[in-house]
């Protein structure tokens, strides 16, 4: 059991650095209002959740969920372990993928939506494993002493970029999609990570921290032109192309909340998507970029939804006294 706990600790500590570290240090210069502050009940997410949600919830359109379809998969612990779960945006039933008593998080779909990569620590330590959408044919793709996390597969399906500390800090690395010819990307002392494909799988977009604060930066497949996308004193993390390949959505501290935004490569402007007043993360375009999907603590406790980007109506998709996390989209 302490181990087990040990193993939960170490997975969200790397999240946290790797994702959200740069709220820690906004969120200090940050000027609160008088709204006495609501107690959040510990979890294993609390490292994740530094922003409190206003306690007045914005009222917005409502999504008419008719013409939603495909299936989102993400990470839960509403039945008591960290495990992997699939939403239908069809039928809005939720179905377990994994069972095992270890920790189960990062999912992501392969290319053609047929399996599911994940991020487990049932070999003692987390690995990258790939497995079957029913949930048979698990297959442990890594096998090392560092931690192996945030796998995502190219759009044609051939190889897997994740995100390691095997030389000592946050690296991106590529490897085929047997788990075979590792490569490292990045090379650096600074943080590298949350790595996306561009649509046609040449370049890949990925926060980093090596002008002090979080930035978006694109390279290229094998880790060359490298280019700063963003340039704000505040944070821009998390990015997620869209599948045009002229949107890159993304979340920020430009307030003094976390809000999604997203970078359009015509304009070369930035927009904003998104005035939650709480901590809104992950976003991913979905259905043709007409829509986000992401998670927000704004109603009170994180869960999925999604948003109509053009006229902002949206839905909630869970509703969970757990927290829902992790979501991508396949159709």
């Amino acid at each position: 059991m302490q181990k087990r706990f040990v193993l939960i600790i170490v997975i969200l500590f790397l999240l946290a650095t790797s994702c959200t570290n740069f709220m820690i240090q906004d969120q200090a210069e940050i000027e609160t209002d008088n709204t006495p502050t609501p107690t959040l009940t510990p979890t294993v997410w609390v490292t994740l959740a530094p922003f409190y949600a206003t306690p007045t919830p914005i009222i917005l359109p409502t999504l008419d969920p008719t013409d939603l379809y495909g299936w989102v998969v993400f990470q839960s612990a509403r039945d008591g372990d960290l495990d992997i779960f699939v939403y239908d945006m069809v039928t809005t039933v939720v179905t377990k993928l994994t069972t095992a008593t270890s920790v189960d998080v990062f999912p992501s779909w392969s290319s053609d939506g047929q399996k599911i990569l994940f991020v487990s620590d049932r070999s003692g330590n987390p690995d990258i494993y790939l497995v079957n959408r029913d949930g048979s044919g698990l297959v442990q793709l890594t096998d090392d002493p560092a931690q192996d996390v945030f796998p995502r597969m190219s759009p044609d399906g051939e190889e897997i970029l994740f995100v390691s500390d095997r030389d000592g800090d946050d690296e991106i690395y590529i490897m085929d999609v047997d788990g075979t010819n590792i490569r490292q990307l990045t090379n650096n002392v600074f943080k590298d990570g949350f790595p996306a494909w561009s649509p046609d799988g040449e370049r890949i977009v990925y926060q980093s921290d090596r002008d002090v604060n979080f930035e978006l930066y694109v390279m290229t497949r094998d880790g060359l032109d490298v280019l700063r996308l963003t340039d704000d004193p505040a944070a821009d993390a998390q990015p997620a192309w869209s599948s045009d390949g002229t949107k890159i959505a993304f979340i920020s501290t430009r307030t003094e909340y976390q809000e999604i935004y997203y970078y359009d490569f015509d304009t070369e402007t930035v927009q904003r998507v998104t005035d939650f007043k709480a901590s809104t993360e992950l976003p991913t375009w979905v259905l043709d970029d007409q829509y986000l999907l992401f998670v927000s603590n704004y109603e009170g406790n994180r869960d999925l939804y999604i948003m109509d980007v053009n006229t902002g109506a949206m839905s909630r998709l869970t509703d969970s006294s757990a927290e829902d996390f992790y979501p991508v989209w396949t159709p």
